[in-house]
């Protein structure tokens, strides 16, 4: 992407599958790009996001991870407990019928993945499987999910690799001195099991899912880091350590350092996120579901994904962050921008590697 301030109208044509048939949708799409190269990472990304986002499960969990609010909650942490208030003090599960909708209409957009993602376990879901299984039968070329790996067992394992699963990201925080107090749990032996039995289950069915280990890259976790990496990168596709954050300022810690100019924030541009009734979230961390950060209810009348990716409440959001405005709440609150990617340290670069993909432009 070029590093001069320019302005360019995207002209696509995207060939999608919808009951059946073929269908030619000709769009237009006018976005300005910044000089540091902010913006979509490609054509098909202007017209649908790259990411789907989806909130399987909401406050519901079987761990107790010190860097998630979840977690914490677990913990009877007392402002925890006062966040989860202002969340709305409800466990929920997403309902069938929001997800099939959101699986449906990104399988007609090839360039894009489904993810199961934040504010809970999502093996946990009681259609768990199911869902990948569906979301797979529509079309999506990747579907990728998170897991802590507690519930992983060889059935679930099985089941999962069976239902045809692109990419599962462990997520590991702690090795053998740190991992019960980063987690909460004294399971660290059964989930190394898990992981590795997944791994070789992958291997012997001769399935395509890539295996990615995690790690929140947090104070207490620096004793075993080394012995982390060491003991994972041998056995895994990918290890990963991802940035300590607040989750919206529901963790309380000390913020990374603030580099002296903000960058706009990647989500904008890359990724949606679907809530656990269906709300159509600016930011994951939106686990209030404040109006003033939904951009719209998926289950409303003729609302789409691609309707709403392309409306010019989404323009202008954009548009605010390429001139340094950062008043919607959720952005204006925000400490943890500095630990989102852009280009080859994004997320979805990365996927594009595990999946055999350029991953030229991404965003």
């Amino acid at each position: 992407m070029s590093s001069n301030n320019w302005s360019r109208r995207l002209s696509g044509q995207v060939t999608r599958k919808d009951t059946g048939k073929r269908i030619r949708e000709e769009v237009e799409v006018s976005e300005s790009v910044t000089t540091s190269g902010y913006g979509f990472p490609s054509a098909a990304a202007a017209l649908y996001p790259s990411c789907v986002q989806l909130t399987l499960c909401h406050y519901i969990c079987d761990v107790a991870c010190l860097s998630c609010p979840v977690g914490r909650l677990s913990r009877g942490d007392p402002e925890a407990y006062a966040q989860w208030e202002k969340d709305g003090a409800k466990r929920l599960f997403m309902p069938w019928p929001v997800f099939e909708k959101a699986a449906h209409e990104t399988g007609q957009h090839p360039e894009s993945f489904l993810r199961f993602h934040a504010r809970g376990e999502p093996t946990l879901h009681p259609h768990f499987v199911d869902m990948i299984a569906y979301a797979k039968r529509v079309g999506v070329t990747t579907v990728q999910v998170f897991t802590n790996g507690r519930s992983m067992d060889e059935t679930l394992a099985r089941r999962t690799l069976e239902a045809g699963l692109d990419v599962i990201e462990f997520s590991v925080h702690g090795h053998t001195h740190t991992y019960e107090t980063l987690m909460g749990n004294d399971r660290f032996e059964q989930v190394v099991e898990n992981v590795l039995r997944f791994v070789s289950l992958r291997d012997e069915q001769k399935k395509p899912t890539r295996v990615v280990v995690s790690a929140v890259d947090q104070p207490g976790f620096q004793p075993d880091k080394q012995a982390y990496l060491q003991f994972w990168t041998a056995r895994v596709d990918e290890v990963i350590l991802r940035p300590y954050h607040s989750w919206g300022g529901r963790i309380p810690h000390e913020s990374a350092r603030q580099p002296a100019q903000r960058h706009p924030c990647p989500q904008l541009w890359t990724r949606l996120t679907v809530g656990p009734t269906g709300k159509v979230l600016f930011c994951f961390n939106s686990w209030d579901e404040d109006e003033s950060e939904v951009s719209a209810d998926l289950m409303g009348p003729a609302v789409t994904i691609a309707g709403v990716w392309q409306s010019e409440r989404y323009a202008q959001a954009r548009a605010a962050h390429l001139a340094g405005d950062y008043t919607l709440r959720c952005c204006a609150q925000c400490t943890d921008w500095v630990g989102s990617s852009w280009g080859p340290n994004s997320y979805e670069a990365l996927l594009r590697k595990l999946r055999g993909q350029s991953t030229t432009g991404c965003g």
